[in-house]
């Protein structure tokens, strides 16, 4: 079933998006490729603020560049996700490496199937891939706040080339404004979908409220919601200095072509 959908998946998107649609079948099919090298140098025990910067600096390429093209509201995508990425690093570290909870939860050991067919002697730095987790979940919602932000920003300019930094700057906020909405609600509706049953499952158990709150299994998936809502947040005011900066770096002839 799991090849049926994805063939299902693979054909609308060819024919509904034509060739940006086979281009972003090669797109994701990329990503993957980098995941799965960067989950084997992860288990060899690679250091992981290179491999997150390394990583999620190809995944920012390939689903940039490669998709839609090199120029100036790319670029200005691509150096916001990165500056977003690199920001966030720190605070993301600390919260998982002071709240604990990397590693499996609660229910993930208690589940029979777990505990009889695999292994937990993994000799993984579990604090490590909660990071990288934890990282790469924002990424895409990073990514996409950050194109919509540059390339809004950028076709007002192209229009009204006379605009001010300042103005250009309302005209991006406002803009932000509109979609980040519409993306905090998306993640929020991301976990909320994948968490039914595990919140159908608490409420036969009678669990306490306080046992809810303190538990890992809630925090780990909490604690990527709202990662990437503040990233998205961030987001908005980094994307629109990294496209402003690109229009005055845009060289004149360039620039009579836009125009």
């Amino acid at each position: 079933m799991i090849i049926f959908l994805a063939l299902i998946l693979i054909f609308l998107v060819i024919l509904i998006g034509g060739e940006r649609g086979a281009m972003s079948i090669m797109t994701l099919a990329g990503n993957i490729v980098i995941l799965f090298f960067s989950i084997m140098l992860m288990s060899a025990g690679f250091p992981v603020l290179p491999l997150i910067l390394v990583a999620g600096a190809g995944v920012c390429y390939i689903s940039l560049f490669y998709q839609n093209g090199n120029n100036p509201k790319t670029r200005a995508a691509f150096l916001a996700t990165l500056l977003v990425m690199l920001f966030l690093f720190i605070p993301i570290y600390i919260i998982t490496w002071r709240s604990g909870s990397y590693g499996l939860n609660e229910l993930q050991i208690s589940e029979d199937d777990f505990m009889y067919y695999y292994s937990t002697d993994l000799h993984i730095n579990m604090l490590h891939v909660g990071i990288f987790v934890t990282v790469f979940s924002t990424l895409g919602a990073v990514i996409d706040t950050a194109l919509s932000i540059t390339s809004s920003v950028y076709e007002v300019w192209t229009h009204k080339n006379s605009l001010t930094a300042k103005e250009l700057t309302a005209s991006g906020y406002q803009v932000g404004k509109e979609i980040i909405g519409t993306t905090v609600n998306t993640l929020l509706f991301a976990y909320l979908g994948g968490t039914i049953l595990l919140f159908s499952y608490i409420q036969t158990q009678q669990y306490t409220l306080e046992i809810i709150l303190n538990s890992q299994f809630l925090f780990q998936d909490v604690a990527v919601m709202l990662s990437g809502a503040v990233a998205c947040l961030i987001t908005v005011p980094v994307s629109i200095r990294c496209i402003i900066r690109q229009i005055h770096r845009i060289d004149p002839e360039e620039k009579s072509e836009v125009i």
